[in-house]
């Protein structure tokens, strides 16, 4: 396995106005963690281009189509992730370890012949860091079981049980619940209306945390 540091990827996330998007059935917030496995020849050259220059590439939640559909509709909200580790276990695959790094809203997409969509976009403001309110303390005692026993397999360094957004956004990403919901959660700009959301899914029993975080 092959690993990366950060500053390369930061910096390419900076310059880039325009993303390569790769749209899935899940939903990834910035310090959100992703195994993936790429065999398809768009999101190969996709790889290949990233691992080498340390380019940026954007995850957008489909609302249509699966992933491996030419013919897809997807969120316009998404997250800019950055390859922090890959492999290569046979000819023309690559596993990649990406880590999120910041959501954007997509103003235009055009796909390409080989039907890899690009887009133009417009970054979204990190959220700034808000302690974690005393009536959501559950919610983080609840999560740090989960994030002690997957560890950086699953949740990318630091873990800030302490702050708002994180713990809304490891919530978000490992709830069993629609990918629409996931992706409402993520469009939402204030991470304490956030956590008033996920508090509501887990008390109606809309949300169980412990099989997705495997």
């Amino acid at each position: 396995m092959f690993s990366f540091f950060g500053k390369k990827q930061d910096a390419a996330t900076e310059r880039a106005e325009t993303l390569s998007l790769f749209p899935l059935s899940t939903t990834v917030f910035p310090g959100g963690r992703l195994s993936l496995k790429v065999f398809e020849q768009r999101y190969y050259e996709l790889a290949k281009r990233c691992i080498t220059s340390g380019e940026p590439f954007g995850v957008v939640t489909l609302s249509a189509g699966n992933e491996g559909s030419h013919e897809q509709s997807f969120a316009k909200v998404g997250t800019s992730v950055s390859v922090s580790s890959f492999d290569a276990p046979a000819p023309n695959i690559f596993v990649l370890d990406v880590v999120g790094q910041q959501r954007f809203e997509i103003t235009a997409t055009k796909k390409s012949e080989n039907g890899l969509h690009k887009a133009r976009v417009r970054w979204i403001d990190a959220e700034p860091e808000i302690a974690l309110p005393p009536e959501y303390a559950q919610l983080a005692e609840l999560l740090k079981p989960i994030v002690e026993g997957v560890g950086e397999a699953r949740f990318a360094p630091p873990f800030r049980l302490d702050d708002a957004t994180w713990v809304g956004s490891r919530w978000t990403e490992i709830l069993r619940v629609p990918p629409a919901i996931k992706q409402a959660l993520l469009e939402i700009n204030d991470p304490l209306l956030r956590l008033k959301t996920i508090s509501q899914l887990i008390a109606r029993g809309q949300g169980d945390a412990a099989a997705s975080a495997h």
